[in-house]
């Protein structure tokens, strides 16, 4: 494999930052390197009061308030980290709406920020600089490992809470398999990515290719749009996101279907995550859930989780077992799967995991 790019040049103009790793973190080996540790700066949310046009968010959320057991203390302030998957300002805005409605729902006061890479919101939860994580489904897996982060809810989208992987291509390539990216410029999203790294390294290495040696070059483009940016401006020849990555550029790119095609899917995979530090009170984490829950049912809710996240529907265990017929020991073994791929790959957790 040809070195990793950090000149972020080579990448098209995004909010969210270029992330430039070592060559060892593409390897797929056990010496892949940790994920660095530095907590990004928090960028707040200032929660905007009710005015006239949220009368009817209000009206709407009175029915889904969370009776409290006691009196909700008033300096209770929790913060939300969102991992940087798709333009940062936008994922922002809508954490400042969902933040906003779990203050009606909750009593609590929220605080939102996006991280500037996957491992800050790792980091951010594992130094109690963030409550709550909506963490992707690999780096939930290196959260509760490293931190003992855990998880409440899973996403739901079309109906599964499951998703896949894949590896895109201009059109005109003459790309049309795995082989034929052999030597070629290839974008990932971040080592810590279900979709943008996990699966296409195990997807590589299952068809017999060593991800070591196998590309012309490669990079972390840092977010799933810089990796469709990149690819539908040639800046690289193939890039690996989530299903189907394509549509959230589609209103700025209206060609993007028909010049940018798919020439690989993964298995499914067990969508992302809302997880809550280890160490916060019990009663909170119910509270938060459960009011996140619920207003995934109402319209409020709901169009805060879908402008930028695409979540048309939230599972806690009993309706991942009894709704979508998934039958796991709990949650957190929703994600065993997760672990035995990266164990394929041959990324040793254990690595990931190392304090600093």
């Amino acid at each position: 494999m040809g070195p990793v790019v950090t000149d972020r040049s080579h990448l098209p103009t995004d909010r969210s930052p270029a992330l430039a790793r070592s060559r060892r973190s593409l390897a797929g080996d056990r010496t892949t390197a940790p994920l660095h540790s530095r907590v990004p700066r928090r960028r707040s949310v200032t929660i905007r009061r009710l005015t006239a046009p949220g009368l009817v968010a209000a009206l709407s959320l009175a029915v889904i308030v969370v009776t409290p057991a006691a009196p909700v203390p008033a300096q209770t302030k929790l913060v939300m980290a969102f991992v940087p998957s798709v333009e940062a300002q936008t994922i922002l805005e809508s954490g400042n709406r969902i933040a906003h409605l779990l203050e009606m729902a909750t009593g609590y006061h929220f605080d939102s920020f996006v991280a500037t890479s996957y491992a800050g919101v790792i980091e951010a939860m594992g130094a109690r600089r963030a409550d709550i994580g909506w963490l992707n489904t690999f780096s939930y897996v290196i959260a509760h490992e490293k931190y003992g982060v855990e998880v409440r809810l899973v996403t739901v989208r079309f109906g599964t809470p499951y998703y896949r992987a894949e590896i895109i291509t201009q059109a005109t390539s003459g790309i049309n398999s795995l082989a034929d990216l052999k030597g070629k410029r290839f974008a990932f999203v971040d080592p810590a990515s279900t979709s943008g790294y996990l699966f296409p390294l195990a997807g590589l290495k299952k068809a017999g290719y060593d991800p070591a040696q196998f590309f012309g070059q490669a990079i972390f483009a840092g977010s799933h749009n810089n990796v469709v940016l990149a690819v539908y401006q040639g800046r690289v020849d193939a890039g690996a996101v989530y299903e189907d990555a394509r549509a959230t550029v589609q209103k700025t790119l209206p060609d993007i279907m028909q010049k940018v095609k798919v020439v690989w899917k993964s298995d499914p995979i067990p969508n992302d995550t809302v997880s809550f530090r280890r160490d916060l009170p019990a009663d909170v984490k119910d509270r938060v859930a459960k009011a996140l829950l619920r207003f995934s049912e109402l319209p409020p809710g709901l169009d805060a989780l879908k402008s930028a996240l695409e979540i048309e529907a939230l599972a806690d265990y009993p309706l991942l077992v009894t709704k979508y017929k998934i039958n796991v020991p709990s949650l957190d073994a929703f994600y065993d799967p997760v672990r035995d791929v990266a164990r394929y790959a041959g990324i040793n957790l254990e690595d990931l995991i190392k304090p600093r």
